[in-house]
């Protein structure tokens, strides 16, 4: 069975599905999205939900910024502020520059001593500790809701989320051009392929003849009340 779409997002975590809502935001009235299992069953149901604005790079603060006013809009995001700790000189110079450029594109950022860190943080060790960056619009969010709030968004625009159907080739002209994705029920002709795949990523590449390089990594967080 052949289909149609005008894009194909492989993948269903949090970044596969707001792919998804963007590109119908954008016009895409097209869109189809693909899911090898359910949506979040792949590494985004191990993320810790942890959201900040802010970033050495001013134009990560207004990406993420504009993450956190999505997630608003969307009802998922708890707002409750978090502090990122200086532990040497080096380290502070670094926040303050940091300050200094999310300041520059309007973020509500305070640059506070160790004595007013103690103060927000009573856990934290007083040793080595030369002060740290407040930030109260940051918070968390739970992946799963977050993602599943984003597949509503996007399917109110027309795109259609399949879960389910794994993707098991890229169908490529001689020119390189994307001809179709074909998954375990169906080929679907399409203009653009969207390699959200997450920890998968480099194996969806593969199949057009492309690299990713990118490499799973494990995190840890640690979450305080």
């Amino acid at each position: 069975m052949s289909e149609r779409a005008r894009a194909v997002v492989i993948g269903g975590g949090v970044t596969g599905c707001s792919v998804a809502l963007h590109l119908a935001r954008a016009g895409w009235t097209d869109v189809m999205l693909v899911e090898k299992g359910e949506l979040t069953s792949g590494s985004t149901a191990h993320a810790a939900g942890l959201v900040t604005m802010f970033n050495p790079s001013p134009t990560m603060m207004a990406f993420r910024r504009y993450s956190v006013e999505l997630y608003r809009q969307l009802g998922v995001f708890d707002a409750v502020g978090s502090l990122r700790i200086a532990s040497s000189r080096d380290s502070l110079q670094e926040l303050q520059r940091g300050v200094s450029r999310a300041r520059g594109i309007g973020l509500d950022v305070e640059l506070l001593s160790a004595e007013e860190t103690l103060q927000l943080m009573p856990a934290a060790s007083p040793e080595r500790l030369f002060g740290s960056v407040w930030v109260p619009g940051d918070g968390f969010l739970d992946p799963h809701t977050a993602t599943y709030a984003l597949a509503d968004a996007a399917r109110k625009l027309g795109v259609r989320i399949r879960t389910g159907e794994r993707a098991t080739a890229i169908e490529i002209s001689e020119r390189r051009e994307v001809r179709a994705v074909v998954t375990q029920r169906a080929r679907i002709e399409c203009e653009v392929i969207v390699d959200a795949a997450g920890i998968w990523a480099p194996r969806i590449a593969a199949m057009a003849g492309a690299r990713v390089p990118s490499t799973p990594v494990d995190h840890q967080h640690v979450a305080l009340k």
